[in-house]
């Protein structure tokens, strides 16, 4: 590197940033504790000689324990005399290693988005990505909900996601399985902008069964993560990933979510960052739609179609709104059965319980609400699924 060379200053800058992200257990409140107000490389500097002010407030994180520390500056340590050996640059090694990957590597706050993270109280130091960049010229929502999502719940988030892909509009969320990943699958199928923030490094796939979304969304929009290669997701590391989703994002929408979880650690990160929080209403009998019917009673804005988000974000109502409802059911058993299926999800036999049907007239009348889109099957569960 040549002194005083702004490129060469910025790639050592960087160098240090991917040495100090791949500490074992390191996440961004530890990482800001170590940085402060300073730079990687004094980061690292101080670290190795082991300044006490700098010790002092590592101490003060939760979790980090002596053992950690020293765990961390044997491995700075080591990282600094390697690169003095080799005459190359601290975390040379792990730049290329990305590199090779085909993982890119950024500053948030250096980028033609760092307005986004101006005035956030966590802003990350520093985010590995694949696919392309922010664009901070295109409207960006966060899609979020349950894992254990309800027919309800997939066919609103599908929904959602096909109809703000239709409008120009991103769609921000978390890969998670669920509403997550269905929000963004169905905004790909739109030849929409998705951005994905995973809890994980790029090469650690979380969940397994999203792998092929996630290289979809690689290939087509933007993966995003705080984490270097390697980094396996860990359960702290979420609650971490959820206040991106929530900064990246201009409205938050919430699907449906128990009273606790994910999606609500997502709308505190949002309202921190005074981002509005809009939620779906769902059936008072569904655990499913307890938070989201609680946000609602709050005072969140519900929403009913696409037109709703699009009014949020003060962008004109067009053709982007639910699709249409099929025709009501006209058969009389059906209409029982789907009165039922409002209730909450049934089994075969609680179904010919509650309406004294038959197997073999229960049988079509689902296959029929089925065909019309009113109902859906999971697991042997039946439920209503508009």
């Amino acid at each position: 590197m040549i002194a005083g060379d702004p490129a060469g200053d910025e790639r050592a800058e960087l160098g240090a940033l991917v040495e100090l992200c791949s500490l074992p257990r390191m996440g961004p409140a530890r990482m800001r504790a170590l940085m402060g107000d300073g730079d990687a490389l004094g980061a690292i500097e101080h670290l190795r000689r082991g300044r006490e002010a700098v010790l002092a407030g590592l101490r003060a994180c939760r979790g980090v324990d002596e053992a950690l520390i020293a765990a961390w500056r044997r491995q700075v340590t080591s990282a600094f005399d390697q690169a003095a050996a080799s005459g190359q640059m601290v975390g040379a090694g792990l730049l290329d290693a990305h590199a090779q990957a085909g993982i890119w590597m950024t500053v948030p706050a250096r980028t033609d988005a760092a307005e986004i993270w101006e005035s956030d109280p966590e802003p990350p130091a520093l985010l590995f990505g694949q696919g392309g960049a922010i664009d901070p010229a295109v409207r960006r929502v966060g899609v979020v909900g349950t894992r254990r999502c309800t027919a309800y719940g997939r066919t609103v988030a599908r929904q959602l996601g096909a109809g703000l892909a239709g409008a120009g509009v991103a769609v921000v969320s978390g890969l998670a399985t669920g509403v997550d990943g269905i929000a963004q699958r169905a905004a790909l199928d739109e030849s929409g902008q998705v951005i994905g923030v995973v809890g994980s490094g790029l090469d650690q796939v979380y969940p397994a069964s999203n792998r092929a979304l996630w290289a979809d969304v690689a290939r087509h929009g933007t993966l995003l993560s705080e984490y270097p290669l390697g980094r396996r997701a860990a359960p702290w590391q979420f609650p971490a990933r959820n206040r991106i989703v929530a900064a990246l994002c201009e409205v938050l929408v919430v699907v449906e979510s128990g009273p606790t979880g994910g999606s609500m650690y997502t709308v505190d990160a949002a309202a921190e960052r005074d981002r509005p929080v809009m939620a779906v209403p769902g059936p008072i009998t569904s655990v499913a739609s307890v938070g989201t019917n609680r946000l609602l009673s709050e005072g969140c804005a519900p929403v009913c179609d696409v037109d709703d988000i699009l009014a949020a974000l003060g962008e004109p109502a067009g053709a982007h709104g639910s699709a249409a409802s099929p025709a009501p059911p006209s058969c009389e058993l059906d209409r029982r059965v789907l009165d039922e299926l409002t209730a909450g999800p049934r089994t075969l036999d609680e179904l010919t319980l509650r309406t004294g049907a038959g197997l073999a007239e229960l049988a079509s009348a689902l296959g029929r609400l089925q065909l019309a889109g009113w109902a859906a099957e999971t697991g042997g569960w039946w439920e209503k699924a508009r």
